[in-house]
C-alpha cells in the first residue's frame, strides 16, 4: 500500500502570490508534484492533504486549489490547517463523500489494510493546534470501532516539539489522555502531520511520528531561539510518500520535485547501450 502526503500547499487566488513575492511560484509548485504522482508507477492509494491547502482560508483560494487538482489521478483526502477555514474547506468539497456535513472535519478511511483515521487540530483564529474533549471523544470512538485493524493517524499540527520555538509555541496543544490512547492502542502504527515546512521524523507515545516537509517554500530560522523567522527558503516542493506492507513498519520517503524534473529512460544512457 502506498501513501503520499502533501502538505502547506498555501494556495492563493488566481493571478496572486503567496507572501506577495512571484519568486514563490505557489501554484506551479503545487502543480509540479501533482504531475510527478500522477506519473507514479504504482500510483499511490490515497494522497493525504494535511491542512494549510490555502493560504488565507477564502472562498476564491479554494476554487483555485480544486482547478489545480482536478488532473490527479488518485483519491484525495483533506484535513484543515490553522490558515483554512472550516465551512470553506467544507463548502469547496462539498462532493466529497468523506466530508462531514457538519463539525469537525474528522473521518476513518476504512476500505483498505491499513486504517488512516483524520483528525481536525484546526483551532479557528489562532495558529496552534487543539484537540478538545469533543474531539478527544469522537478519537477516542473511532479507534474502539476496530481496536485490531492497524491504523495510520493523520493530523495538521504536529503533537510533539521538534526544538524550533517558533513551531514548538503553535504544535498541537492535546491532552493527556491522547498521548494516552495513543500508547495504549497497539495497532496503531504512526502518525502524520505537517504545519513546520520542514521535514522531521521523530516519535509520540513511542509510535513514529513523521512531519513532512511542505509544497510552499519553507521557513529558514536560526538560531532555533529565534523570535521570528530569518528568511524564506525557494527550496524544491516536497511530496512524502508512505509504503506500508501488513505485519511491517511503514517505510517512509521524502521526494522534492525539482523544476526541470525529468526521467530519462534507462536503456537511452550511454553506458548501458
Amino acid at each position: 500500500m502506498l501513501i503520499a502526503q502533501i502538505t502547506d500547499a498555501h494556495i492563493v487566488e488566481k493571478d496572486r502570490h503567496y507572501m506577495g513575492d512571484p519568486a514563490t511560484k505557489i501554484h506551479e509548485r503545487l502543480f509540479r508534484v501533482i504531475s510527478y504522482l500522477n506519473n507514479l508507477d504504482p500510483q499511490p492509494d490515497f494522497i493525504l492533504f494535511t491542512g494549510d491547502v490555502v493560504d488565507k482560508g477564502e472562498k476564491e483560494c479554494y476554487v483555485q486549489l480544486r482547478e489545480l487538482l482536478e488532473p490527479l489521478k488518485a483519491p484525495f483526502y483533506v484535513i484543515p490547517g490553522n490558515h483554512d477555514v472550516r465551512e470553506e474547506m467544507r463548502s469547496a468539497f462539498y462532493d466529497q463523500p468523506y466530508m462531514p456535513l457538519s463539525g469537525f472535519i474528522q473521518y476513518a478511511i476504512e476500505e483498505q489494510p491499513l486504517r488512516l483515521i483524520a483528525i481536525d487540530t484546526l483551532e479557528q483564529g489562532s495558529a496552534y493546534g487543539m484537540i478538545c474533549d469533543e474531539r478527544l471523544g469522537w478519537i477516542e470512538k473511532t479507534l474502539e470501532q476496530e481496536p485490531a485493524k492497524p491504523t495510520l493517524l493523520f493530523m495538521h499540527h504536529p503533537p510533539v516539539k521538534i526544538g524550533v520555538n517558533l513551531f514548538d509555541a503553535i504544535n498541537c496543544r492535546a491532552p493527556l489522555q491522547f498521548e494516552i490512547l495513543v500508547r495504549n492502542y497497539k495497532n496503531i502504527v504512526g502518525i502524520l502531520a505537517g504545519h513546520t515546512h520542514q521535514g522531521y521524523v521523530t516519535s509520540f507515545a513511542g509510535k513514529p511520528c513523521f512531519i513532512a516537509p511542505s509544497i510552499a517554500p519553507s521557513h529558514y530560522i536560526t538560531p532555533a531561539s529565534a523570535e521570528r523567522v530569518s528568511a524564506l527558503e525557494l527550496d524544491d516542493p516536497a511530496v512524502s510518500l508512505y509504503e506500508w506492507h501488513e505485519g511491517t513498519v511503514i517505510i517512509s520517503q521524502v521526494r522534492r520535485v525539482k523544476e526541470d524534473y525529468r526521467r530519462i529512460d534507462w536503456t537511452e544512457l550511454a553506458h548501458v547501450r
